[in-house]
Order: structure tokens, then sequence, then C-alpha cells
């Protein structure tokens, strides 16, 4: 799912490292298409873009591209409408590569002024159809001689083969959830466990949009076409040698530099306006979101994170593939100084480290990763 963004995101500030792209560069210089936008408005109106969008502006999700509605959400204008048409026809197959997607996208309404406003959804698809035209390879192949290859990340892919599926962990949520997705489905019934938790990606592990050859065609580097299609599949194992990269600075275990120590530093910090009302977010995910302080890190759809806290020196990976993942602080009952899974994880981790250095761990920029939970 969306953890793919950050992969993303790396890959294409390697290619500003060295100086072929830069964060102010327009859009349009690599894509055309995106040269006359326009903003949607109240009552159907649409606005040309007072500016265009730059490259910074996809990293931030602040270029005005948005995502389709989820499941079970009113369709409110023809802009919504337009986008979920979309994500339909990559589903089912009727657009076939990363370049069709983001060439329609670009016909698409902006839903704010580029620079302007904050809203989460396709940018880093687009910036990885930028990552294509600068390289001359396809998504898949950027990502692994840039980031996967380096770093040994081979669980990390698009499409689990046959001979690997029984590693594929399912995905589930609840019941309503489940509706939205399959409600309408003639013969479909829902597949659920002692605990009342439902599959989502099929009732049998074949059925799986991530297996070899069911796949969803884009090469999505948002890492979403819907809660049942798109993004990479990876292993905690993988994600932990991504995010102990990001610790030492950018660096391999092997010596292989993938981002300058600066660039990195560049990426970390927070990129949004108090005024726009979305927390805080930086160039590689968002800030601040998962515990309060210096932490950093991306989430996906399923409920899988990791992160960073660069103060107290601990980095997490976390995969519960539950999509409904329950806020058990809210739940009746429960004792909510107890019930924060992430902030006790953390805790945990950043005392066994003190306990086992016999001082406490940290420094501007040190940690180590912490895995967590097998997920698929």
């Amino acid at each position: 799912y969306c953890m793919t963004k950050s992969y993303v995101a790396v890959t294409f500030m390697s290619l500003v490292d060295e100086g072929r792209a830069s964060l102010e560069d327009r859009l349009d210089k690599y894509l055309p298409a995106f040269a006359n936008m326009y903003v949607k408005g109240p009552n159907g109106k649409r606005a040309r873009a007072k500016c265009p969008i730059l490259l910074k502006h996809l990293l931030s999700h602040s270029s005005g591209i948005d995502y389709a509605p989820d499941p079970g959400v009113e369709i409110e204008d023809d802009g919504m409408a337009a986008y979920q048409a979309l994500q339909k026809a990559a589903q089912r197959g009727s657009v076939r590569t990363l370049k069709e997607f983001v060439h329609r996208l670009s016909k698409l309404p902006l839903s704010c002024h580029p620079g302007c406003g904050y809203y989460y959804g396709y940018s880093l698809d687009v910036l990885a159809h930028v990552v294509e035209v600068i390289m001359g390879k396809r998504l898949d192949e950027c990502l692994r001689e840039r980031l996967f290859d380096p770093l040994g990340m081979h669980d990390t892919i698009w499409a689990v083969p046959d001979a690997q599926l029984h590693r594929l962990a399912a995905i589930y949520g609840n019941a309503t959830t489940w509706g939205h997705l399959y409600g309408g489905t003639k013969g479909q019934t829902p597949v659920t466990t002692k605990n009342g938790l439902i599959r989502f990606d099929g009732n049998r592990i074949e059925d799986s949009h991530w297996r070899e050859g069911q796949q969803c065609a884009v090469l999505s580097g948002g890492g979403f076409m819907g809660y049942l299609y798109g993004g990479l599949v990876s292993t905690v194992a993988d994600t932990a040698k991504f995010v102990k990269m990001l610790v030492d600075n950018g660096l391999a275990p092997s010596g292989h530099r993938i981002l300058k120590e600066r660039t990195l530093a560049l990426m970390e910090v927070d990129r949004l306006k108090p005024s726009w009302g979305s927390g805080r977010a930086c160039y590689i995910g968002n800030k601040g979101v998962f515990r309060e302080g210096n932490e950093y890190g991306m989430g996906g759809a399923a409920c899988t994170y990791w992160s960073i806290d660069r103060a107290d020196g601990v980095a997490t990976v976390w995969f519960t593939q539950n999509v409904d993942f329950p806020e058990y602080e809210d739940m009746v009952g429960v004792d909510g100084s107890k019930a924060d899974l992430w902030k006790v994880m953390h805790e945990t981790v950043l005392k066994g480290r003190k306990a086992a250095s016999g001082k406490r761990p940290g420094g501007a920029r040190s940690g180590a990763a912490a895995k967590r939970v097998r997920g698929h």
C-alpha cells in the first residue's frame, strides 16, 4: 500500500542528488500534459490554477492532486466522480500503465491551487512517472536499481509468484468496510476469523490481487488503487533494511550511498503550513502522527508502518494487516495509558536499548531498527 510512497520519494531524491532534477522544477518540464491545470470550485465551476505544480508539491501532497473517495463515501461533485472512474479503470485493467494513468490524471481538476493546501492523493504516482521519464525505465526497474538491489530488499515486489504465495499474509478488516467492498458482489460471502476479523483480499490466498498474474497492471508509485489493488508487497525484514538505511543517514550496509546525508535531512523537515490543518508531514512521510515528539514515518492502508525518532534513537517497523485497526484508547473499559500500542512499543524498545548500553541512547542522527509483527 502507501508505504510504497517512501521508496519512490527516496528514489526521486537520489536523482536530485545527481543534479538530474530539482525540487523547484515545474512538473510540466517532464510531463507537458500538466501545463494548464484547473482547480475545481463550487457548483461544478473550474478556475485555472494560479501557479504551476512543482516537483516539491508532489512530495508534500500540496499539488492539489486528490485521491478517489473511499468505498461508501458519497460522491459530492463531478471531480470526485472522475477520480473514482479513473481508479476503477485501473482496477479492471482498462488502464494498463503508470504513464497512461498519470496522463488521464492530468485531465482531472485539482482540489486546491498548487502549494496552497494539503490533499493526500495520487501525487506520488505522478512523481513515480517523473522518475520513469528521467531514468527511461519502468518504475519497477527504477526502484530495483536505485534502492532494492543495493539494500538487498529481494522480497519487496509488485506481485507474488505462486511458489511464494504461501508467504503472503491475508488482509483483514471489519464488516462495514467489507460490505462497502463486496456488498454488491453476487455470491460473495465473508470469511470471518474467530475474533471477528474478515478477510479482504479474497476468500483464499489464490484470489489475492497481489498474486502474480492478477495484480494491478498500473505500477502505483503511491501504492494505492483501492483497498484491493496496487502498491508493493514486502516483509518486515526488508522494510527494516530500508529504515536502517535512513537511520544510517542514507548509507547502505555495503557502504553504497543511497542518499546524501544533507538530502535526507532536507527530506525530514516538516513541509506543511499550520493553517492547512493537516498535522505535519515531510518529503518522506508524516511527522508526529504516531506519537508526539521527533518521530516521523510512513504507513499503509493495512496499518503497516515504519517510523524513526532520531532524538531517542529508536526506529520501528509495525505490520498489522488490519485496515480497520481499532483505536484501543477510545474503547470503553480500556486503560488509555496502556492501550496506545505504538507508544508502549516505542518506550519498550527505548528502555531495552538503554539497559543494553547502560546509558541513554540517541544523538541527533543515530538510531536502531526494531522489528515487530510478521507482515505480507
